[in-house]
């Protein structure tokens, strides 16, 4: 596993996005498919990163959630 100390968050940004879909996932789990450990506030900036995706933080679970979100026209 990769820390964000030897990885960009916008690399970590760049990967992540290419694995979020319509449904709501678990962001610790797409980091960790890809390999990826990030701290709570590396997260929050990964967040920042990615367009046209909405997260939500799930205060019962502790888990934040994640999902594509279509652009309007």
């Amino acid at each position: 596993m990769q820390h964000a100390a030897s990885m960009d968050v916008r690399v970590a940004a760049k990967l992540v996005a290419a694995k979020i879909g319509e449904r709501p996932e678990d962001l610790d789990q797409l980091l960790d498919a890809a390999g990826i450990r990030l701290t709570w506030g590396e997260k929050l900036q990964l967040l920042q990163l990615l367009p046209d995706v909405e997260a939500v933080y799930h205060a019962v679970s502790g888990k934040i959630l994640v999902r594509r979100v279509k652009a309007a026209l």
